[in-house]
């Protein structure tokens, strides 16, 4: 560890980087040591037979993914497909997995940590929510992968994802993605899977609470006028976060009434 920081030391040293960008490599350092104990899995096993490495990943990757919800009804073939693919990620509190507007480059699937999701809406609201274990960042990507015909150009994410605190994670990258659901067309399009996938996905749920924050404003305006909505608008706040709160609290077999 000690000859590892005193290499990443020097680097930073020669490349003049600031202080503050210092703070953040060595902060990433310590995190990757904690989980990998400054092993790099790809490093040691890039010389091994194809077929043994694929083994060894899919030992190492297999408890993982089955940890994702959305890969629960999938076959062992597949998810055999998904463990070849897929490389191990950690990232350090307060990093940005991807930015508002940048293309989205693979899917990360949440096994340990939070992710804070925000995303401009109109009239300059923020709004937020939280990923934990079993979200997902990148479900755009997935939504294009699926659709016919398939487009080559990466979507932009539409929102930004930042983590509050140390998380272990794994990425499926866009042409590996792209691969597996061709193969497996029909298993992605099962009913099931697509329920699964929109419970978990922060686009939709961040799409369903502010439909049922504005199906409420309305329903407030029709009834009591707009005057009463503006002397009653801490009640209507009061409602809003409640019916947003119960949706999020939703399971996937649930229905909205």
């Amino acid at each position: 560890m000690q000859l590892i920081y005193r290499e990443v030391e020097w680097w930073m040293k020669r490349r003049q980087l600031p202080s503050h960008l210092r703070r953040r490599v060595r902060h990433f350092a310590s995190q990757r040591w904690a989980t990998t104990g400054g092993q790099d899995e790809r490093e040691l096993t890039k010389d091994l037979p194809q077929g043994l490495q694929r083994d060894i990943k899919c030992y190492l990757c297999l408890d993982l993914i089955k940890k994702v919800p959305m890969f629960h009804s999938l076959g062992d073939v597949i998810i055999d497909n998904i463990c070849d693919r897929v490389t191990p990620l950690v990232y350090s509190k307060n990093e940005k997995i991807i930015r508002e507007g940048d293309p989205v480059q693979r899917m990360v699937f949440i096994v340990s940590g939070r992710i804070k999701r925000s995303q401009n809406l109109s009239k300059g609201m923020v709004g937020t929510s939280m990923l934990e274990t079993g979200g997902f960042v990148g479900d755009e990507l997935l939504s294009q992968c699926l659709c016919r015909p398939s487009v080559d150009q990466l979507p932009a994410s539409s929102a930004t994802f930042t983590c509050v605190e140390p998380t272990e994670a794994f990425g499926l990258d866009a042409h590996h993605l792209r691969y597996i659901t061709d193969q497996f067309r029909h298993d992605f399009a099962s009913k099931k899977l697509k329920q699964t996938a929109r419970y978990y996905s922060s686009n939709w749920r961040s799409w369903a609470a502010v439909t049922i924050q504005f199906a409420w404003q309305r329903y407030m305006m029709r009834t009591k006028g707009s005057e009463n909505l503006v002397i009653e608008n801490g009640d209507s706040e009061r409602r809003l976060r409640q019916c947003a709160a119960m949706f999020m609290s939703l399971r996937p077999h649930d229905h909205l009434e």
